[in-house]
């Protein structure tokens, strides 16, 4: 993950949620370098009340490919987390590297671990290069990333995620790993608004209240940038599908990520005919991407866990 407004919301949801054990929390720069991001996910581990050995592992600071790494300051603000004033950790950071921690976190629940991807993919492409029986340890990646038959959000036809390291994300694409994508389709339709920020601002404990915060300035921010009101959580909604799928639609598809065009380098490329007896491709039909979510549900499933 690459914290980040959206991606601290995704990951007090997902330490929120009793049905999720949260085995490690990787790194990778994107929204603000290796550091900055690194100490945002300390803090808000120690916002969550994690557990002290959950140390977060530092990630790839830079792309796979000669891609150079995006910024997405103007959405994320000061210090990449919506100027929340979050004090310093004390937690530290895990001794081995993300790709050591995932290799590890795999084979000790083989067939079990879901890894859920919030930024770009360059550790996880990383992972199944120097560990290549992970692909076969690991149960699911569930990853908040393109835009499949939508306008991008970095190009006209690219994802922040995808466009910051196409390469990593192409090996991704290809390793035959199940995966459940959620892409711009379903996140830009999940607007949570001041109904679910409101409450969550006057909630009790400390967790709801960075949350209703942390929505509150994404919403302006993504509002003064000429988006619609109310703010695309578009990391929490992965974590949200993944406790409950009946979020979004669904299609089941074979998807690749663009690596060669000059205009479409990072474009998620989505055959939904994969695996028909009148396929486009030769790609094996291994990914559910997400299309549409319910806005409401979405709501809903935010304040009845943070709040």
């Amino acid at each position: 993950m690459r914290p980040g407004v959206d991606d601290a919301v995704a990951l007090l949801l997902a330490l929120a949620a009793p049905e999720l054990d949260v085995r490690a929390v990787t790194t990778v720069a994107g929204n603000a370098s290796l550091d900055v991001v690194t100490a945002n996910a300390a803090r808000v581990l120690d916002l969550a009340g994690a557990p002290a050995d959950l140390q977060p592992a530092r990630g790839a600071a830079g792309p796979l490919g000669r891609h150079r790494r995006e910024r997405d300051a103007e959405v994320h603000g000061v210090g990449a987390l919506g100027g929340l004033d979050l004090p310093p950790s004390a937690r530290g950071v895990a001794a081995a590297s993300a790709v050591e921690v995932l290799a590890r976190a795999a084979s000790e629940r083989p067939g079990e671990l879901v890894l859920v991807a919030l930024g770009p993919l360059t550790n996880l492409a990383a992972l199944l290069a120097l560990h290549p029986e992970a692909a076969g340890h690991l149960r699911e990646v569930v990853l908040m990333g393109g835009a499949a038959f939508c306008a991008g959000n970095s190009t006209p036809t690219t994802e922040f995620n995808l466009v910051c390291d196409p390469d990593a994300a192409r090996r991704v694409t290809e390793s035959g790993v199940p995966l459940r994508v959620v892409p711009l389709d379903a996140t830009q339709r999940a607007l949570v608004g001041p109904e679910t920020s409101g409450p969550l601002l006057a909630s009790a404990g400390p967790r709801g209240r960075a949350a209703g915060a942390l929505l509150q300035h994404l919403s302006t921010r993504q509002h003064a940038a000429g988006g619609p009101e109310g703010a695309a959580v578009h990391d929490a909604l992965a974590v949200a599908a993944l406790l409950d799928p009946s979020l979004c639609t669904w299609v089941e598809a074979g998807v690749r990520v663009e690596t060669a065009g000059e205009l479409t380098r990072g474009e998620l490329v989505v055959d939904t005919t994969a695996g028909t007896d009148r396929p486009l491709t030769g790609w094996a039909r291994t990914a559910r991407v997400a299309v549409d979510a319910d806005p409401a549900a979405v709501s809903r499933l935010l304040l009845d866990r943070l709040g």
